[in-house]
């Protein structure tokens, strides 16, 4: 992956050298940051003839470029900006992997290019197509460890050099699945091979996978699927914090919306969770731009398709047999009226209120479609709709939203299929908070109480239970033979056999059910904790509780019913707080859906391309979810900002959440600076887990960026207004233009220059200063090294841009140290040529850091490398302020600190533009 450095080159070299579309014609730069001045033709035309005149910068040659192909070519509306998206060819097939994103602004300038081209094609090719589709498609069975395929088969097959083929899903894929021949690249040259789309019906993957034409090995995999280590997640499990917060403004949302006559009992927005407050009636929500006929609607005509929670943007049902298809009478109906108001209870277990977590689900899934759609990522860009209604790329791909799936716990994932018009699949899964202990209790009376599991397919034992009700012995409970002749009348509960050799759990609850039981409870067949109890959704589901208990306890309950008549209570554990369901965390539905738009955006609609230990997809799916919901009820900068709280049974959005460690622009707080992704580089020499702990870093660097956004252009409580009514808004604009700007396999610097370029074809560069001020704070500074995608090859820096700093009158310039006395105060002068007043300084500003005295970096003379020194606060001796004159002669008096003996730090002073002062300091005695 070379693209990192490509990038990095063209950002720190353009003034010195810019480049032409046409190296022939003579153009004039209009834009410092972009690569060309104005050229003539069309977007593509421009964008490959830039690419083939300059090939040393992209690391290939003009032969290497000689057979390119357009992937994807679109126009953002709010910038003009065309984002052309080029893959790189040999001998008519496509080289996978090898692309290059080429921005053009309107008037033709080149603003930035993101490649991962590869070099070289013509020395290094080998592989003959020995194996067809078919057989590639058994290859690639074998090489992922999946089953073995069954009767597969060619369903279509076109003609061309790619031979693009679709095989049979073969038992071993959701949807049938597509081939094509191409170049992989390999260390050893390009190997011709066959690429294959597999969505495992086994598990929760989309796998991507590339296997040798010829040999059948397997070359590469990517799972489009994104997951969530539970292992990265377990030590957070119960971790709480403790302070009420209100509710939100439920009164935010669009400023047009469709007056479709809707309503949702919801935790609208900009609440998170139920931390945030109880749940509010949200009114008419749709936007009438992103959603113009409503949510309900799949055909362009007014009026609602579907009176239940699907729609253009979404469908949202219940997976809880987690087969990918809905559970029956899963998808709850709102009626003529629109009306999704469900009951809910947050002290009883999740399963007691499905219908309105299905509601929140749908509410949540179209809020981010439509939130998002206004800041770009619309049909064009390959968003995810049924019907396009005539504005741009391809429809057919909702968001399938499985609320309360069956596939696990503790966790939620995204799939993206590569292609627009390629169906994604959301899965929310349940939060049985195992940390507290049982979730639920059996209580014999005169025997004791028994801890107990919880099934997915029946309704949840409450609070109150079912008290005084006998309890009868049924055997297997497979059939009704197997109960005793003789029934209580009234209420009883049945206690049967486990195992499921003999019939399935959700039968035995049918069985008992239909003999008049109120509740079923299952004694496991082998030793061990009990099973969660599961079954088929496809028929009308039980409506009595079911749990587990173990074999000891089921023994004991069994002794006790053969002695004699015994009655007891099936009921929610006392001393468990209640089964939660990520369908009420909006920060972890606006996580999943954030992976979709980082997958969709980048590399453009067609493919997707993040990859290496950098990729940052992680990073976005979080800054999405906490800048949408950005509260100032709730959010400070320097505060403390966790991910996923509620499901995690934290209190409050400052709880640490599910990351290393919680969001803050104070570095005490969240230390992480660039250098911290390096293999033992985070805290007490541990390492970033890839992807979701190096991706916590770079939400970490945007989230400062927002602040310092919010800081220069004030904060706006309300997402779904122009990105010019606030930083925030600003951020979310430059995030989401940066994606579509910064190609396949980014890192970190690359997604830095994207969004410094985004900020210059949106502003002319109006933020640039505070971007690269923002950045810089963390190491992602000017002189920061990305090397390739690896985590161990990067190089942070602190400096920022020549053109954002200058330095203090009557002191030496940079690198030059200054010496003085520690403890003294040091008047730092600068001139800005016209008295602006006093108040002109960033957040946090000045401050100064401790730096090597040989090297000037930013290290800790310990040796480890998180954290670094973080900047200290610059303060005033005594009563004194900063002073300016009226010719605009600035002086701060900076106290210095009489421990700094022996050390030496670097003096920053950021104004309100973002622009620095800085100037390096050897203390002595």
């Amino acid at each position: 992956m070379l693209l990192s450095t490509t990038l990095v080159a063209s950002m720190t070299t353009i003034a010195a050298n810019p480049a032409s579309a046409a190296p022939e014609e003579t153009t004039t730069k209009t834009n410092p940051i972009f690569l060309t001045g104005p050229n003539h033709g069309s977007p593509e035309d421009i964008a490959i003839r830039y690419l083939r005149g300059n090939p040393t910068a992209h690391g290939v040659t003009t032969t290497d470029l000689s057979d390119l192909s357009i992937l994807s070519s679109y126009t953002s509306r709010h910038n003009g900006v065309t984002h052309v998206n080029l893959a790189q060819r040999h001998q008519n097939l496509e080289v996978f992997g090898a692309t290059a994103t080429v921005n053009i602004a309107k008037d033709g300038s080149v603003i930035l290019v993101g490649d991962t081209l590869v070099p070289d094609l013509t020395k290094r090719t080998s592989g003959n197509a020995d194996l067809g589709a078919v057989e590639a498609v058994a290859a690639a069975a074998e090489g992922l460890d999946l089953a073995t395929p069954k009767s597969p088969k060619v369903l279509s097959r076109a003609g061309g050099a790619a031979q693009k083929t679709v095989v049979s899903d073969s038992g071993i894929s959701e949807e049938p699945i597509p081939a094509k021949l191409g170049w992989q690249p390999t260390e050893d040259g390009l190997r011709l091979a066959w690429q294959l789309v597999i969505d495992d019906a086994d598990d929760d993957h989309l796998w991507n996978a590339t296997v040798d034409a010829e040999t059948g090995d397997l070359l590469d995999a990517d799972d489009w699927t994104v997951h969530h280590d539970t292992d990265e997640m377990a030590h957070t499990l119960g971790h709480v914090s403790g302070r009420t917060l209100a509710a939100g403004n439920p009164a935010l949302g669009t400023p047009d919306p469709v007056q479709d006559g809707s309503s949702y009992h919801v935790y609208g927005y900009p609440s998170e969770s139920p931390n945030d407050g109880p749940r509010s009636v949200v009114t008419n929500p749709a936007d009438a731009l992103a959603s113009p006929y409503g949510w309900h609607d799949t055909d362009g005509v007014p009026g609602p398709e579907f009176t239940t929670t699907q729609g253009n943007n979404v469908h949202a049902y219940m997976d809880q047999d987690n087969n990918n298809q809905p559970d029956f009478g899963s998808s709850p109906d709102g009626g003529a009226g629109l009306s999704f108001d469900f009951p809910m209870d947050v002290n009883e277990h999740a399963q007691s209120y499905r219908d309105a977590a299905t509601a929140n689900l749908f509410y949540w899934n179209n809020v981010i479609h439509d939130v998002t759609y206004l800041y770009g990522f619309d049909e064009a860009s390959g968003n995810f709709q049924m019907n396009n209604y005539g504005r741009g790329g391809v429809g057919g791909d909702y968001v399938r939203a499985e609320a309360a799936d069956g596939g696990g716990s503790n966790n939620a994932n995204f799939s993206t299929p590569a292609a627009d018009g390629g169906t994604p699949r959301m899965q929310m899964y349940l939060w049985p908070g195992n940390q507290f202990g049982a979730q639920n209790q059996l209580v014999v009376d005169g025997v004791g109480s028994f801890d107990a599991t919880w099934s997915r397919f029946s309704p949840a034992p409450s609070v109150a239970g079912l008290p005084g009700h006998g309890l009868v012995y049924g055997g297997t409970g497979c059939n009704t033979a197997t109960y005793p002749q003789t029934l209580p009348d009234g209420n009883w509960i049945a206690v049967v056999d486990g195992g499921t050799a003999a019939c399935t759990y959700l039968l035995r609850a049918q069985v008992a059910q239909s003999l008049g039981a109120r509740a079923v409870v299952v004694a496991h067949n082998a030793a061990g904790a009990a099973p969660v109890l599961t079954g088929a959704m496809t028929t009308t589901p039980v409506a009595i509780p079911a749990v587990a208990v173990t074999q000891a306890d089921g023994n004991t309950i069994k002794a006790a019913i053969t002695d004699g008549q015994v009655t007891g209570s099936v009921r929610k554990h006392p001393s468990h707080p209640g089964i939660r369901d990520g369908d009420f965390d909006a920060g972890i539905v606006i996580h999943e859906y954030g992976h979709g738009i980082s997958n969709r955006l980048t590399g453009g609609p067609g493919v997707n391309c993040l990859s290496g230990n950098e990729q940052m997809g992680e990073g976005w799916s979080d800054y999405f979810a906490l800048t949408m919901l950005l509260d100032p009820a709730f959010d400070t900068a320097d505060g403390v900002r966790g991910m996923g709280p509620y499901a995690l049974f934290q209190d409050d959005r400052s709880g640490a959440g599910i990351r290393p460690r919680p969001y803050s622009r104070n570095m005490e707080i969240q230390p992480f600076t660039y250098d911290s992704i390096k293999t033992g580089g985070w805290l007490n020499g541990t390492s970033l887990a890839a992807p979701h702990g190096i991706g916590h870093g770079w939400a970490a660097v945007l989230w400062d960026m927002t602040w310092d956004l919010i800081d220069k252009h004030g904060l706006n409580p309300n997402v779904y207004e122009a990105w010019d009514t606030g930083g925030n808004n600003l951020a979310m604009q430059l995030v989401m233009d940066g994606l579509k700007m910064q190609g396949c396999g980014p890192g970190f610097v690359v997604g830095r220059n994207a969004i410094i370029a985004a900020d210059a074809a949106l502003t002319g560069g109006d933020n640039s200063c505070t971007l690269w001020a923002s950045f810089a704070r963390r190491g992602l500074g000017y002189s920061a090294v990305q090397g390739t995608t690896n985590r161990d090859d990067n190089t942070e820096a602190f400096d920022t841009h020549p053109s954002c700093r200058s330095d203090f009158t009557d002191r030496n310039a940079q690198p030059e140290l200054n010496t003085l006395p520690a403890g003294d105060a040091a008047p730092m002068k600068f001139n800005l040529g016209t008295n602006r007043g006093l108040d002109i300084l960033a957040s946090n500003s000045p401050y100064s850091r401790l730096v090597d005295c040989d090297t000037l970096r930013t290290v800790n003379p310990d040796g480890p490398i998180t954290p670094r020194p973080t900047p200290v606060a610059a303060v005033n001796p005594g009563n004194s302020t900063m002073s300016v004159s009226g010719n605009g002669q600035y002086n701060y008096v900076w106290k210095t600190d009489p421990a700094w003996a022996g050390a030496c730090r670097e003096f920053v002073l950021t104004l309100d533009n973002g622009f620095q002062y800085r100037s390096y300091f050897k203390f002595i005695a």
